[in-house]
């Protein structure tokens, strides 16, 4: 198959979903892991997706980072101004332009992935006892 068939598949595959393995993708292309492995690498460069440990999300919409980046830069004025309630107009922009960009490129981290057949993936977190550091005694 050639690559743009392949990214082409694998564009159609993220649309569908909000994470994909590289088993999946393999699955759908027919692709080897270092092969599928390539074509990840190259959308990613590309801003088609981005690119996690053993998968892929959509890419953040670039017009949306724009945004973010003007309305922190109007926070910055509104408050070199005094301006406090243009600061906390520019910052609630901010958070919504935030939300925007994680709803359209999730980023798991340091979480396990679980995905049952056509199904979007679950996360599995740790709860926050197990994420503590140690104490100092037990450390060498």
């Amino acid at each position: 198959m050639l690559p743009s068939v392949r990214h082409q598949r694998i564009i159609e595959l993220l649309a569908q979903r909000e994470f994909v393995t590289t088993t999946d993708i393999r699955q759908v292309t027919g692709a080897s892991l270092a092969t599928t492995q390539r074509d990840l690498t190259a959308l990613a460069r590309s801003g088609a997706l981005t690119r996690l440990h053993g998968g892929a999300t959509p890419a953040a919409p670039h017009g949306e980072t724009r945004l973010l980046a003007a309305y922190l830069a109007r926070g910055r004025h509104a408050l070199d101004r005094h301006d406090l309630s243009g600061v906390e107009h520019a910052l609630q922009q901010a958070l919504e332009a935030c939300a925007r960009i994680r709803r359209a490129a999730p980023r798991p981290r340091r979480s396990a992935v679980t995905q049952v057949a056509g199904e979007p993936p679950v996360l599995h977190r740790q709860p926050p006892a197990q994420r503590q550091c140690p104490d100092r005694d037990q450390v060498d």
